[in-house]
Order: structure tokens, then C-alpha cells, then sequence
């Protein structure tokens, strides 16, 4: 809300000619006094995930080409950018906006600009390797075990019971878990615990 207007409205369109599937209208009272940052958010939102294009149309609409992007996710961006950037960007002088005595304006001060970026990295997953190499621990080694010995037992009964499975799987998936628990209990001893 700026001066008890809303800011923007966020319009999911039928995918014209240009492609554009979601539509920006700016209020006058930001997208006249504000007509950069109106640039700027079109700027800023191409660089959202997902969006594959966005455009600033005429003075008061943005158009912008995201499919399968929810406009939940380009108005929180919205919201973010604007509310950064009222704080650092005085309103167009042409446009003859006088500050309301009764209200405190805020002072203008020159920062770095919107950060083309907005959004985490994500940690990278670990390897294979990495997320089976944990330490040894007493309670891993015994799940295996038991793990490994019940299936091991299940399909050896299996394969000796006439007319029956072969209990191949069973046996195998019990002898793979009985060989891991080995290997921990063969480190533990290794390490000393």
C-alpha cells in the first residue's frame, strides 16, 4: 500500500502471442513518481527461477513470460524489491510530488544497487560415498546385523523348504546387511571402541 493505494496487482493471463503468462499493473501513484523502479522490478524478475522472460510493457504494466511459476513467488520478490528500494529512492521530481508534512519522509541516501540474486544456494548433496562413510557406531552395526540376519535366515528356510521359493533375494539381501555390520564391527575393533 502506498498512501492507502495498492502498490500493484498481479493478473495470471492465457498465454498471448509474446508469450507473457502473468501481468504486473502498477498503480499511478507508484508507477508514475517511481517509473524506474517500475523498470527495475522487470530487470529484477527476470532473474527469478523459472521466469524465462519479463518486460515492461508501458509505464504502468510489467508483463512477464513464467511457466509454472506460482505469481505467489514473483509478488513475494515484488514485495521484497519495493520495499528495499522505497528506502533508497526518492520519487520522480517531474511528477511534482510534495511530501505530506504530517508524515516523516525518509531520507535518500545512495546504496548499492538491487542485488541481481535474491535467491540461496543450496548446499550441494553428498556423494554416494560421502553419506556411507559415517562413523561406526555400535547402534548402525547391530541394526545391520539383525537386519542382515533375519532375511539371511528367512531365505535360507526358503531354499530348504521342498516346493517352496528359492529364497535367492532374501538370502542375498541378508548376506549383503550381515557383511556391512561385519565391516563396521571390524572398524569399531580397528579403532578401539
Amino acid at each position: 500500500m502506498l498512501e492507502d493505494e495498492p502498490l500493484y496487482w498481479i493478473e495470471e493471463l492465457d498465454p498471448d502471442e509474446d508469450g507473457a503468462d502473468v501481468q504486473l499493473g502498477f498503480s499511478d501513484l507508484a508507477a508514475h513518481p517511481y517509473h524506474a523502479l517500475v523498470e527495475a522490478t522487470a530487470d529484477m524478475l527476470a532473474t527469478v527461477p523459472g521466469v524465462h522472460a519479463a518486460w515492461h510493457e508501458d509505464r504502468e504494466v510489467v508483463l512477464v513470460r513464467a511457466p509454472g511459476v506460482a505469481p505467489e513467488l514473483l509478488a513475494d520478490a515484488v514485495d521484497r524489491f519495493w520495499l528495499d528500494a522505497l528506502t533508497r529512492t526518492p520519487p520522480d521530481p517531474s511528477y511534482g510530488w510534495e511530501p505530506d508534512p504530517s508524515r516523516p519522509t525518509p531520507t535518500w541516501t545512495e546504496q548499492t544497487p538491487w542485488p541481481t540474486q535474491t535467491w540461496t544456494e543450496q548446499p550441494p548433496r553428498p556423494t554416494l560415498r560421502e553419506a556411507v562413510s559415517l562413523p561406526p557406531s555400535r547402534g548402525r552395526m547391530w541394526t545391520y546385523l539383525v537386519c542382515g540376519a533375519v532375511p539371511a535366515v528367512g531365505g535360507l528356510v526358503y531354499a530348504l523348504t521342498p516346493g517352496g521359493s528359492n529364497g535367492v533375494i532374501a538370502l542375498a539381501i541378508g548376506l549383503v546387511n550381515l557383511g556391512v555390520g561385519a565391516n563396521i564391527w571390524r572398524r569399531r575393533r580397528a579403532l578401539g571402541s
